[in-house]
């Protein structure tokens, strides 16, 4: 194993040296060819069948021994000096290769002291994030007995990793860049400009198992998606944890090509993938996009062809809370099909649901409402009831045709709304579970009542330790090893180029 792990550290160095190592015998090379014009001319004038290969092997024999028995000496004062300087370039000729594969194995060698100290930061950065039990949420079960949710910790604190794990902060910033599956995250920007409490860098951990984010099938009708939870933290974990609660299918936008410049799919318009200068990049933004909606479009035709009609729930963020803490939204800037029966009349807007649905998306909306008024959350100190509104135009706008519940067919072929929860829920409060637990009860009683919820997803809320490993049936590979990740998006990212190579999405 040593000798393997030396021959391994010999090939990195060379690896890593070999632009410097070609570039110094190329110089060698035309030292050569410069040195063997210059004897070769000297030579031939004292002997005229002294020709330019013995000058080329003399000089090249020089390198290593004395060439006396492989070629003629030069004899001339000019074919002396070009001699005698072949003979302190011998000395360079291994000098400058084994200097430069010296300090390549150096760096080799700190570079595997660097990896394996990332990997045991990474190991206990990931301890953060085990399932937990939250005290202030629990639910009865079957047997009538209390049962405490657990869940996923939405964020942790740097002073929180710091305390547990001793990391500094570069460490930590190092270990979350080499985790596909962990972002930084700042809490300040989740809050309003009036009410700044909590404020500095956090780290979130996400479920990752494709080049874009996280894709679950638990053949419902009913897909949660987050679109944006690569730019609205705390939106897919409240996703992952509803999808997982009502037994649905659960897909989410989680990675970025630039973290500097992230891109949500919650609207795919053409002129902000234009903004990417980068083409390499922008390419990759369009392949995610297009693997994104097959996705979804994949889950709605499992549902049409069972004869059913599939619903998308969109969840996102919003500091606009004060008022309204839950916001359901299916305006569509459509006027060509008004909305019947609605809470909110106006006549100006579509709707991203469709009429046969409408009475469903109504008993929703009334139950969450009432079900989430027994809830209370702090706003600037004063504690108030959980309010839940629906299409509010004082708050928001009808979506365009390039949004994502547009995009996949709501209010044409299926229905879609949005979901738009106050970052004191998405955040802060710990009676997130119980609000989830609730709307996803109503969703699936009013929905798909008789569709059950599969073992794993059950996990997911009722079984510490395990973090969001266990959707996935316990493999390791979407929690602990970030170099199996990056493998496995590397290969995501092979496999869309082959199969949309000529496809664009605008």
């Amino acid at each position: 194993m040593k000798l393997f792990n030396s021959f391994h550290l010999f090939r990195k160095a060379f690896v890593a040296t070999k632009r410097e190592i070609f570039a110094s015998l190329m110089i060698l090379l035309l030292i050569t060819v410069a040195f063997t014009i210059v004897m070769w001319l000297s030579e031939k004038s004292y002997n005229s069948n002294y020709s330019f290969i013995d000058a080329l092997v003399w000089i090249v024999v020089k390198y290593v021994e004395d060439p006396a028995d492989v070629a003629t000496p030069p004899v001339t004062f000019l074919g002396q000096i070009v001699g005698t300087m072949v003979g302190v370039l011998g000395v360079a000729i291994f000098a400058v290769p084994a200097g430069l594969i010296g300090s390549g194995l150096l760096d080799a060698m700190e570079d595997d002291k660097n990896k394996e100290k990332l990997a045991v930061n990474s190991a206990r950065l990931h301890k953060r994030f085990r399932r937990i039990s939250q005290s202030a949420s629990w639910i009865r079960n079957k047997e009538g007995l209390k049962k405490t949710l657990t869940f996923v910790p939405r964020y942790r604190t740097y002073e929180h990793i710091q305390v547990r794990t001793g990391m500094t902060d570069a460490e930590i910033v190092e270990t979350v860049r080499n985790c596909p599956d962990m972002r930084l995250i700042d809490l300040g920007s989740t809050q309003r400009d009036d009410d700044k409490q909590q404020s500095g860098l956090a780290v979130a951990h996400f479920p990752l198992n494709n080049e874009y984010g996280c894709y679950i099938d638990r053949s419902s009708d009913v897909t949660i998606v987050a679109p944006v939870a690569v730019t609205e933290p705390g939106t897919g974990h409240f996703a992952f944890s509803l999808a997982a609660m009502g037994g649905f299918n659960y897909v989410s936008k989680e990675l970025a090509p630039n973290p500097d410049d992230p891109f949500g799919f919650y609207s795919m318009k053409k002129s902000n993938l234009a903004l990417i200068g980068d083409e390499k990049m922008k390419r990759e933004v369009e392949l995610q996009a297009m693997h994104f909606l097959d996705d979804l479009d994949r889950l709605k035709q499992k549902s049409e062809a069972a004869g059913r009609k599939h619903w998308f729930i969109f969840v996102m963020g919003t500091t606009k809370s004060v008022d309204y803490q839950v916001h359901f939204w299916r305006l569509a800037t459509d006027k060509s099909k008004t909305l019947a029966h609605r809470i909110v009349k106006c006549a100006e807007y579509g709707s991203t649901v469709l009429e046969e649905g409408e009475e469903v998306m109504q008993n929703i909306f009334r139950a969450t409402k009432e079900a989430l008024a027994k809830f209370e959350v702090t706003i600037n100190s004063k504690k108030q009831p959980v309010e839940v509104c629906m299409d509010n135009e004082n708050i928001l706008k009808g979506v365009l045709p390039s949004n994502i519940m547009r995009r996949v067919g709501g209010g044409s072929s299926c229905n879609a709304f949005t979901l738009r929860v106050g970052y004191e829920i998405l955040m802060f409060h710990n009676i997130h579970l119980l609000i989830v637990k609730e709307i996803a009860d109503i969703i699936r009683a009013q929905v798909e009542p008789t569709h059950e919820i599969p073992a794993e997803a059950i996990k997911c809320f009722t079984k510490e330790g395990d973090g969001f490993a266990d959707d996935y049936n316990g493999n390791e590979v979407f929690e602990h090893n970030p170099e199996k990740l990056k493998k496995m998006i590397k290969m995501c990212k092979k496999e869309l180029e082959h199969q949309y190579k000529d496809r664009y999405i605008m």
